[in-house]
């Protein structure tokens, strides 16, 4: 006997209550658990982000006004699909993101067996808008034709994956130091700078207008190569067992990797070392040291040293954040 699917139905009105630029912009965590075959989900109840749900992998959403989405996968994989538009199936694997619009009818988030974690930004369409000016008009006449016609949207047909700078961003909101005024003057300047970087920013807007012709499954094994590097940073990453992860040669994985992720494969685990680095020694108070060991560097001076040519300053710079 099937359970009934779990529900979510937003308020716009409680859901921005509290919000952010000009009462705008909110974000969310949500959290997806599975223990012994049973899955728990956490931050789908806006008024109580504590409050965890069971449910069967789908969860109903409807919306009492149009919604604009942000959502980042920070681990494991997430798909919308809008009921009365059903071509517009958005899937987000791991370590990728995706925008898009939905109007008031119901459509449904869809997670899959295993644990997932998602940060989610919500937006009145309204205040892109006012964001962006008129590169709104210049960038986004598809998203404007879908608001006006009450067309569901997706701003990328493959979702993008999260450029390190990006997600360096999201850790900075979720582990705002502050509280009162001050943390919501923090979190608007930083929701702000993720937007505008999110729709206009160099690698993602690069990105969003290259047509970047993958079959599926070259793209799903790129996707699995990526999720790799990322879960073996202190491990050697070689490029023949990177290549032979995908099923490619060298030279297709290199070719492909950077066609989809906007810079070679080599550079991509350099920067994505040095933003983990600097999450360690800033978020957790890692030495320099420890820091290096963790993202794959024995030797503390060869990590400075590719940490400056990737960051323009060195290490010793950062300083952990206020408790």
């Amino acid at each position: 006997m099937n359970k009934e699917l779990l529900r979510k139905e937003i308020k716009v009105n409680q859901l921005f209550e509290n919000g952010f630029i000009d009462n705008s912009v909110q974000f969310n965590e949500v959290e997806v658990t599975t223990k012994n075959n049973s899955s728990f989900v956490r931050g789908i109840d806006f008024s109580d982000n504590q409050l965890i749900h069971e449910f069967d992998s789908e969860i109903c959403v409807s919306s009492d006004e149009d919604l604009i989405k942000l959502h980042f996968s920070l681990e494991g994989s997430y798909n919308y699909q809008p009921l009365k538009h059903i071509k517009y199936l958005v899937q987000i694997p791991e370590n990728h993101c995706n925008m898009f619009y939905y109007p008031t009818t119901e459509g449904r988030d869809i997670f899959f067996k295993g644990n997932a974690k998602s940060f989610e930004v919500f937006v009145k369409p309204s205040l892109l808008k006012n964001l962006l000016g008129t590169q709104f008009d210049l960038s986004f006449e598809k998203l404007k034709n879908a608001i006006q016609n009450s067309n569901s949207f997706v701003l990328w047909d493959k979702s993008k994956f999260i450029p390190p700078n990006i997600r360096s961003k999201i850790n900075e909101i979720i582990q705002c130091p502050y509280k009162g005024e001050v943390r919501k003057t923090y979190l608007e300047s930083k929701l702000t700078v993720l937007m505008i970087d999110f729709l206009l920013g160099r690698q993602t807007s690069k990105l969003s207008k290259t047509n970047i012709k993958l079959l599926n499954s070259d793209y799903l094994a790129l996707v699995r190569v990526e999720d790799h590097i990322r879960k073996n940073l202190k491990e050697p990453l070689k490029i023949m067992d990177l290549a032979d992860l995908a099923g490619f040669n060298a030279t297709k994985l290199k070719r492909d990797f950077k066609k989809l992720y906007g810079v070679t494969i080599f550079k991509y685990i350099t920067a994505l070392r040095m933003e983990v680095a600097k999450s360690l020694i800033t978020q957790e108070g890692a030495t320099i040291a420890h820091a290096a060991y963790e993202v794959g560097y024995a030797n503390p001076q060869h990590f400075t040293t590719a940490f400056k040519r990737t960051m323009g300053y060195v290490p010793s710079e950062l300083k952990p954040a206020v408790q």
